[in-house]
């Protein structure tokens, strides 16, 4: 009896947090000028939703409806664009999941039980509400027909408890609904215009290139939603935006998703490097950092790896003396490895190696950097952080690419190129082996990496993300790639 109470609690918390919590996470952070909602998702006789193979068994207990078999985690970006009225998953969403169509959509996503271990996620706007259209989609689901439609398709899936199916019925009764225009997928819009979303440290950046553009090609226009990297793939895999322009690189969230609904990777360009520093008056690109304390000059790449990873080549490096410095215990800070920042760092910095089992996770830049400016044995590292949210007594170390190599910091007057972590402006494109890119979409890429396309970068590089042009090697790297799209 008792473990039928906590899970009825479970579920009555599960159907509540999802219907009223307006706390979000840290991590979730603001959201830029949100936008009315719009639905890909009407059919002529219901609506599409998506998931893995769950949700053929849900689209038949609605009965007007339609499944796309896209996978549990690539439908997060078929819902956030609104090509998918529900996604049907077989787990809860993760932070980084609910943070990305949060920040699309205006509100945390309606987390709905379907039966134990099954969930429906809907898209609300920043008001709470849901479209008006999936509100008998929901009642149907919860009814005494459509659960028994899915106890018999979903045998593996036991029923909601009683208590806990009654609940969820009450609670979803309160939750206001609002009409959702309908609108059509693609990124070209009904004037002709393609649609560009992603990155908002390119709010002022994007729009000066796109002006600039304009003049060779007058008759191409263009519409911006540049609400977050977080917006940019679900877009992209969603076939919502001609690319995914984003100041940092694909999460693995992000590559998982699109290649669950695609089946193939996107295509990576740098178009210039992400931020430069130490500086006062912005961003500080992603850096390792020690306590001011330590007199080390800095390290190589390889030592990087050999302090943060478990199992590089030549050993772990776990004390300070096997770098010349006073003997001591390194102490390793970084970011959680949870699909994010941290994730990405290990798989592109550190190539792929599990983290040390010395290496500490915390939540943010600012928790990174106060560890290592109150321990002088410490090493960090932390991504972008704003001159003022930097702590005192901690400063950025000098890196190169190999051993024996010269150290370079990521300054905007020095070869911004040599340094060995650097992040970009990255845009991600969708390109299928064996398809061209649209013309329209190369031409305009062709146009960033150009010599007056690059200038214009350079001229917003005081700004706080202060993106800086590529080296000259770069560069030609990009170009090449480029042309050979």
């Amino acid at each position: 009896m008792r473990n039928e109470e906590m899970r009825v609690g479970h579920l009555v918390a599960l159907v509540t947090t999802a219907a009223f919590s307006v706390a979000v996470s840290a991590q979730e952070g603001p959201i830029p000028e949100p936008r009315p909602l719009r639905a890909h998702y009407v059919l002529p006789h219901g609506v599409m939703i998506g998931g893995g193979p769950e949700a053929q068994a849900v689209a038949e207990a609605i009965g007007a409806a339609q499944a796309n078999i896209c996978g549990a985690t690539g439908a997060v970006p078929l819902l956030t664009q609104g090509i998918i009225a529900l996604a049907v998953l077989p787990r809860e969403m993760t932070p980084i999941e609910r943070a990305a169509v949060r920040r699309f959509s205006g509100g945390t996503p309606l987390m709905l039980p379907l039966r134990e271990g099954l969930f429906a996620y809907v898209r609300r706007d920043r008001d709470g509400s849901i479209d008006e259209r999936l509100v008998p989609v929901i009642r149907r689901l919860l009814s005494v027909e459509g659960q028994a439609s899915l106890a018999d398709a979903l045998p593996d899936y036991h029923a909601l408890a009683s208590s806990a199916h009654a609940t969820s019925i009450s609670q979803i009764a309160l939750i206001p609904s609002a009409p959702v225009p309908q609108a059509r997928p693609g990124y070209t819009g009904a004037d002709g215009s393609l649609a560009i979303i992603g990155s908002d440290t390119l709010v002022t950046l994007m729009p000066d290139l796109l002006a600039a553009y304009a003049r060779h090609a007058p008759k191409q226009r263009f519409s911006t939603d540049l609400r977050g990297s977080s917006t940019a793939m679900p877009a992209l895999t969603a076939g919502m935006t001609i690319f995914a322009p984003m100041g940092r690189e694909l999460w693995q969230n992000d590559l998982d998703a699109f290649r669950q609904v695609k089946g193939y990777g996107p295509t990576r360009l740098r178009i210039a490097y992400s931020s430069h520093g130490p500086r006062t008056n912005g961003k500080t690109p992603p850096a390792i950092y020690v306590n001011a304390a330590n007199p080390i000059a800095g390290l190589s790449l390889p030592q990087i790896r050999r302090i943060f990873a478990a199992g590089a080549a030549g050993g772990d490096i776990r004390n300070w003396a096997q770098l010349g410095m006073r003997a001591g215990e390194i102490h390793v800070y970084g970011a959680p490895d949870d699909g994010g920042f941290g994730t990405a760092m290990r798989l592109s910095k550190l190539d792929g190696l599990p983290f040390s089992a010395r290496y500490r996770a915390l939540n943010g830049g600012k928790a990174i950097l106060t560890a290592v400016a109150a321990d002088p044995s410490a090493i960090g590292y932390a991504t972008w952080m704003d001159a003022n949210a930097a702590p005192a007594g901690v400063r950025v170390l000098a890196l190169s690419e190999l051993d024996g190599d010269s150290y370079s910091l990521p300054d905007a007057g020095g070869d911004r190129g040599r340094w060995p972590i650097s992040y970009f402006f990255n845009i991600y494109v969708d390109k299928k082996s064996g398809e061209a890119l649209p013309a329209s979409t190369k031409e305009l890429l062709r146009f960033f990496l150009s010599d007056e396309g690059q200038a214009i970068i350079g001229r917003h590089s005081d700004e706080e993300d202060g993106y800086l042009p590529l080296s000259p090697h770069d560069l030609r790297a990009e170009r090449e790639l480029l042309d050979n799209l």
